[in-house]
């Protein structure tokens, strides 16, 4: 239907009234002088039309329509029941009742099933009579056997179907669809709601501008929409849906995808696998029996209670995941990360943000960049890498690796080796099984309850080693650095060959030392005990102390 603006005051195109409300909604943003209320001078009239067929089962019912209700709903036995209800409004009754004559429903049985069809008669329209056109609309409302196939095609008007098993097939727009108790349906609207509800099979829906809601279905779901948003709960298979500009949830599914763009989007409790592709928009999962995949910009990604691994990508936006039976891979910048209760390996990559892991029962990796990194309950060992930022570590089951600059690293409790890398940060690691290996520069060095060997590599900072007294034997220990002090702490009744040099400072010993070369203030060769390992202290311009241990 052409429009054109008036071109006199006053004057104006008359449609259909079933039309009038989506036709106000485009016409205020290009018309906006215009107005399409009914003239309250006007006459209405309403014309009534009924007819009845049989159809063999199975067969289909199809409708062409246009301005107005249609309405089908399906009953037992093998009749189609057409009612239908036309309206007519005119300048004076007369005109009324005479273009009521003229709309024309086409009811026919073909062997196919029964065809309806609405004809409207076509007017001449000139601008000087314009205000004088009719309004116009047919409503129906039609019973088919519950077993039929029905399509469905109407435009400015509603279509509502229930108790119709056989295949449902219904394109629309400028008006809400609604499906209730159908078989496998095909749903395509425009400009309006679509609501399904209870589907024997697989339901496909195609929306835009417009919200859809589905539940029930006992296939497949797939859903396409706009500018709306997007609810479906109770699917009995899987669940494809590609939306943007609204919210998307999925409740109680088969294995769903969800494509989304500029809306938040949730899935839970799924049987199967979960991929999620997002932007500018939220995720949160939960309840997921199978593997998950989610992907946002923009916006945080939470989950939790997922059965298998989870693959994760996102920017601009904190990840949260509680609970995971797999493995969880993350891939993340300037945003915040926090995993706990993962079954299998963590693998975390982020920039600019902060990590916090706690209870990985896999191993661990971990990587930052201007982001602390806090990790507890690492069954499998871990290896933390950020930078301009601290590490803070605790209850780790195997080896550890940590590295950062500009931030402190403080360890405890590890049942494997330790090596620390670090520059411009203090090192704190205690209550150590395996060797420690720890450098660090412009900063204090403190490694202390160490049961196997020891290295401590520093500058311009204290560094304080202590061996563990319950460790089997003796094990090695080297502590280094400059322009502080060195206090090393070892079990007595264990044997060293110590060497120990410093400058500007004096080395002094609470434990005996047979001196087998050079004895000084700044130096001293020996052995305590009956010697063994190696005990090498280096510094200049600094003390070094060799105590007994305490712990």
């Amino acid at each position: 239907m052409n429009c054109q603006q008036a071109q006199w005051p006053g004057y104006f195109p008359r449609f259909p009234r079933s039309a009038r409300l989506s036709l106000a909604l485009l016409l205020s943003v290009s018309m906006p002088a215009l107005t399409l209320a009914a003239n309250a001078a006007q006459e209405q009239v309403s014309k009534q039309f009924q007819k009845t067929f049989t159809i063999s089962a199975g067969q289909a019912v199809k409708i062409e329509h246009k301005y107005g209700e249609v309405r089908m709903h399906g009953e037992s036995g093998h009749e189609v029941k057409i009612s239908a209800t036309i309206h007519a409004q005119a300048g004076s009754r007369e005109e009324a009742e005479s273009f009521a004559e003229k709309i024309q429903i086409q009811a026919e049985q073909t062997g196919e099933g029964v065809q309806i069809r609405t004809i409207y008669p076509k007017e001449v329209r000139s601008w000087i009579s314009l205000h004088k056109n009719p309004s116009y609309s047919v409503d129906y409302d039609i019973a088919v056997p519950g077993d039929a196939m029905i399509f469905v095609k109407n435009d400015f008007g509603s279509v509502t179907t229930s108790g119709i098993h056989g295949w449902t097939e219904i394109q629309n727009s400028q008006g809400s669809v609604n499906v209730t108790d159908s078989g496998a349906a095909k749903l395509s609207n425009s400009f309006g709601s679509v609501d399904q509800t209870n589907a024997g099979g697989n339901v496909a829906i195609n929306n835009g501008n417009g919200q859809v809601k589905s539940s029930g279905v006992k296939g497949t779901l797939s859903v396409s929409n706009r500018f709306g948003n997007v609810t479906a709960s109770s699917i009995g298979q899987s669940v494809s849906i590609s939306s943007s500009n609204g919210s998307v949830e999925v409740t109680d599914s088969g294995e769903t995808t969800i494509n989304n763009s500029f809306g938040a989007t949730a899935a839970r409790n799924v049987r199967g696998n979960v991929v999620i592709n997002n932007s500018n928009g939220a995720i949160d999962v939960s309840g997921v029996s199978g593997n998950a995949t989610l992907n946002s910009s923009f916006s945080g990604i939470t989950f939790a209670k997922v059965g298998g691994s989870v693959l994760c990508a996102g920017s601009n936006g904190n990840i949260r995941g509680n609970t995971v039976g797999g493995s969880v891979i993350v891939k993340t910048s300037f945003g915040e990360v926090a995993l706990e209760n993962v079954n299998g390996e963590a693998d975390v990559n982020d920039s600019n943000g902060k990590i916090a892991a706690r209870e990985i029962r896999g191993y661990a990796k971990l990587n930052s960049s201007f982001g602390a990194i806090e990790a507890s309950g690492l069954h499998k060992g871990v290896r933390a890498t950020t930078g301009n930022d601290r590490i803070a570590l605790s209850d780790i089951g195997g080896d550890t690796y940590a590295k950062t600059s500009f931030g402190a690293v403080d360890i405890r409790r590890v049942s494997g080796n330790l090596i620390i890398e670090n520059s411009n940060g203090a090192i704190n690691a205690a209550t150590i099984k395996g060797d420690v290996s720890a450098k660090t520069s412009f900063a204090a060095a403190t490694v202390e309850d160490v049961s196997g060997q020891i290295s401590v590599d520093s500058s311009n900072g204290a560094v304080v080693v202590s061996s563990s007294r319950n460790s089997a034997g003796c094990k090695n220990i080297s502590a280094k650095t400059s322009f502080s002090s060195i206090q090393v702490r070892i079990p007595e009744n264990v044997g060293y060959n110590l060497t120990a040099r410093t400058s500007f400072g004096r080395i002094t010993s609470d434990l005996p030392v047979t001196t087998t070369g050079e004895f000084g203030g700044d130096a001293m060769n020996g052995q305590i005990g009956n010697g063994g390992c190696t005990l090498s202290l280096t510094n200049s311009n600094g003390s070094i102390q060799i105590l007994k241990s305490t712990k």
